[in-house]
């Protein structure tokens, strides 16, 4: 019988709760000991375990089932002899007598005494007894009144007594059966207008054996099904004990199964690990040396190598013979790891610098110590050479920006201690560029080292390279005399030719002295205005110094403020264009313009270029500010181009501009965002930036590439090789206006020759500066192609040039109708 009983809900539960919480427990079990899954440490142990509990949980629903059986038929024994006894009784009292109209019989009511007295047993609820008619229906004979609701009194109508004869409407099986002489009892508990009850039925015997009637015993269903509740309990109980013992010997023989394999595992593991550490012992270059009780037991090849002995020599060998007297003891009694440095000595008797890194082992039973040895001779030398390299400069030997700062200090703390003044000297060699653009950087680095070591022999100061061709040079206890002397001796070895590779070589001196405390009481501050001395020195023309003085550093605080403003001028668009045209002069025709920068300060009014163009290029500012121009021309000028055609726009470059490996990229870009035809845009260069001629022909090759023009600005002024002039990819030389200025003078002669030399290299000619007519038809009758001057045109505003270009094509429209 399988009923829907809390027991085998809670059996099934717990039998899966268990076999989850053996599950868990050998999962983290076998991660702890074996490092996977428990399965896989003993599959077949965990198979046999997963076989025994199906069979646990198909088993123990089996005996709940059988135990809840075995209830039932003690129960059954039960009420059978309780339903023998008073079917006994009965019998003997006569019952057999008893019929449909038996209480006006005395027998009845000693049956019903009887009755009375058994319902009052605990497990039956009502006793009564039935017999059947002629019809065939079965009747009540004797039914006395029960408590069925179990409160002490008989005060419902149910629980009245039922009179003989009154016909028994429900139907048993059980009842047939015990008509039959068989007792019969119900199988399970069933509820009618009465309650709930499980029934059994005893046949009444005559005398003669026949069956005469049937006892009917209605017993509690509560107490019946109680009963089996505790059968299936015990079963449950039990079951699970012996579940529970098998999971845990399943765990246990799981345990033993891991440990067994992990062990293996683990011997493997350290078989394995001790001959790759034997390996990597013997392969490391550090020297590995196990001793104990002061004496060596065991070391590695790279050991012997470093302290020069055989292994053989080594073992056995006392350590304080391989350690230099004084030197910390490495049988010294430690407890934790130790990291120190000691000296070594090898066989041969040298010693060197070692790191010792040690650790105490359990080696066989013994306490012993793991030093691991490392030579610091390299380290050592490496360290000595970083601390040269972090104070002293690379090219000359002499100290540094940073060792000087810090020699500036602690000379002023001297200075401050004993009351002295001190100098310090800024210098600045010039001419290193050309001689860089020339001869190369090789030659460069010579004529620096020849002044560095010349410097550094100077007595009563201390000379140091602060950056490039700056060095910085301190002299102590210094008076404004001795420091103009100083001074005078830098500039007097400066000023001798220098022979490189068979050449005499020449450069200046620009030196700035700064006095302790005049001038400042703290190293920045003194450097710092010995620098700007160094900056108004720079502008004479051969070596010399100065001492610091105030109205330098207002020059120099000018200077800022120009560069403060020129950065406010970009962004908040300040400068303008003006364009210069220029003129074909054999017919008077404006061919193009050249782009002109103009600065409209807000305060100063209009600043003339010759103030910031400077300053612009000390700061770098001359970068974004020649974009602007490039940008804004281009735009300008392809706004032109519908009305005019012909027109191109002339844009000098500056130095700084063309030596920028991005430039090019940078003015295809501006070129592609204006929309401008490369063609009609040409870029002034200056000789100077042909110095250098094959990084120039790089440049400009790359220039023509975009398709743009190139023209030479101020030719005849520079210094450039013509030998040169014809391989640069230049479009036109433009003459500086200082020739066409003479032309009635010794300069007369140069004049035809520049153009001359124009047209035999195949380039157009401009002349600049043109002011009177006498100088435009004496350049023209000199065949030169091109003219701009304030005779033609001064520099105008966008819109003014404009209108004069309007001019000029109303005038020649003029002329051709003429």
């Amino acid at each position: 019988m399988m009923s829907n009983q809390l027991e085998y809900i809670l059996y099934i539960f717990g039998l899966f709760l268990t076999v989850g919480g053996v599950y868990v427990y050998g999962h983290w079990m076998a991660k702890r000991h074996w490092g996977d899954a428990p399965w896989l440490a003993a599959p077949r142990l965990t198979v046999v375990f997963a076989t025994v509990s199906l069979l646990f949980l198909g088993a123990g629903m089996i005996y709940i089932h059988y135990a809840e059986k075995q209830e039932h038929r003690e129960y059954e024994e039960a009420a059978k002899q309780i339903a023998g006894m008073i079917a006994g009784d009965l019998a003997a009292m006569g019952h057999e007598r008893l019929d449909e109209r038996a209480e006006h019989l005395p027998a009845y009511h000693m049956v019903m005494a009887v009755l009375e007295r058994w319902q009052h047993y605990g497990r039956v609820l009502s006793v009564y007894t039935l017999k059947k008619n002629e019809r065939g229906e079965l009747y009540f004979v004797a039914a006395p009144a029960t408590d069925y609701n179990r409160n002490g009194r008989i005060d419902g109508e149910k629980e009245q007594a039922v009179p003989p004869g009154t016909v028994y409407r429900r139907h048993f099986p059980e009842i047939e059966e015990a008509f039959h002489g068989r007792f019969a009892m119900e199988q399970h508990p069933t509820t009618d207008e009465w309650g709930r009850s499980i029934s059994a039925f005893m046949p009444i015997r005559q005398p003669d054996g026949t069956v005469d009637a049937v006892i009917g015993i209605d017993f509690d269903a509560k107490t019946y099904e109680k009963h089996l509740q505790q059968g299936r309990k015990q079963a449950m109980w039990t079951m699970m004990a012996m579940f529970l013992a098998t999971a845990v010997a399943y765990l246990l023989a799981l345990h033993q199964q891991m440990e067994r394999k992990a062990l293996a595992v683990y011997q493997k593991t350290l078989a394995s690990n001790e001959h790759r550490l034997r390996r990597l012992a013997e392969m490391t270059m550090e020297g590995l040396i196990v001793y104990a009780h002061g004496k060596v037991v065991e070391v590695n090849e790279a050991a012997c190598r470093l302290l020069g002995y055989s292994e053989s020599e080594l073992i056995h060998l006392p350590i304080g013979e391989l350690v230099v007297d004084g030197s910390m003891k490495l049988n010294r009694p430690h407890e934790e790891p130790e990291r120190f440095e000691i000296e070594l000595r090898r066989k041969d008797g040298t010693a060197f610098p070692a790191e010792i890194v040690r650790r105490r082992y359990d080696y066989e039973g013994e306490k012993v110590t793991v030093a691991a040895v490392r030579d610091l001779t390299e380290q050592k030398q490496n360290e000595e050479r970083m601390r040269y390299i972090a104070n002293h400069d690379e090219l000359t030997g002499l100290p540094n920006k940073e060792a000087m700062y810090k020699a500036v200090e602690r000379c002023l703390v001297e200075a401050k201690q004993h009351r002295h003044e001190a100098a310090v000297i800024f210098l600045e060699v010039s001419g290193m560029k050309t001689i860089n653009d020339f001869y190369g950087y090789a030659v460069g680095d010579e004529v620096l080292l020849h002044l560095a070591q010349e410097w550094k022999e100077k007595q009563g100061m201390i000379v140091g390279r602060w950056s490039g061709n700056e060095f910085i040079a301190l002299v102590p206890n210094s008076t404004h005399q001795k420091a103009e002397e100083m001074a005078k001796q830098l500039i007097e070895a400066a000023d001798e030719p220098i022979v490189v590779n068979g050449m005499e070589l020449y450069v200046t001196v620009n030196i700035g002295i700064s006095v302790y405390p005049k001038d400042g009481e703290d190293a920045k501050t003194l450097i710092r205005k010995a620098d700007i001395a160094r900056y108004e020195a720079r502008k004479k023309a051969a070596s010399d110094f100065l001492f610091f003085t105030e109205p330098m550093a207002i020059r120099l605080n000018e200077k800022m403020a120009m560069e403060r403003d020129l950065r406010r001028a970009l962004e908040n668009e300040e400068f303008e264009l003006y364009y210069q045209p220029q003129i074909r002069l054999h017919d008077r025709q404006v061919i193009g313009m050249e782009a002109l920068i103009r600065w409209r300060h807000p305060e100063k009014g209009m600043v003339s270029p010759s103030l910031f163009i400077p300053v612009a290029e000390q700061t770098g500012m001359i970068i974004p500010i020649n974009e602007w121009v490039i940008r804004t021309a281009c735009e300008q000028t392809k706004q032109l181009l519908d009305r005019f055609p012909d027109l191109s726009v002339s844009i000098n470059l500056s130095p700084y501009e063309f030596e920028s490996r991005r430039f090019v990229d940078k003015l295809a870009r501006l070129l592609a965002d204006a929309g401008l035809p490369p063609h009609h845009l040409d870029l002034e260069i200056t000789e100077r930036m042909t110095m250098d001629t094959e990084r120039a022909l790089d440049i400009l090759s790359k220039l023509k590439g975009l398709g743009v023009t190139i023209s030479m600005d101020d030719f005849g002024t520079g210094y450039s090789s013509l030998s040169y002039l014809t391989d640069l990819p230049i479009d036109r030389l433009k003459i500086d206006r200082s020739f066409v200025q003479h032309i009635q003078g010794k300069k007369d002669v140069i004049l035809p020759a520049i153009i001359r030399l124009g047209h035999n290299i195949g380039v157009k000619v401009l002349a600049e500066g043109v002011e009177t007519e006498t100088e435009a038809a004496y350049l023209q009758g000199k065949r030169c192609d091109e003219a701009q001057g304030y005779y033609f045109s001064p520099p105008l505003p966008y819109d003014e040039l404009v209108r004069f270009l309007n001019g000029q094509r109303v005038r020649r429209q003029a002329q051709e109708l003429t």
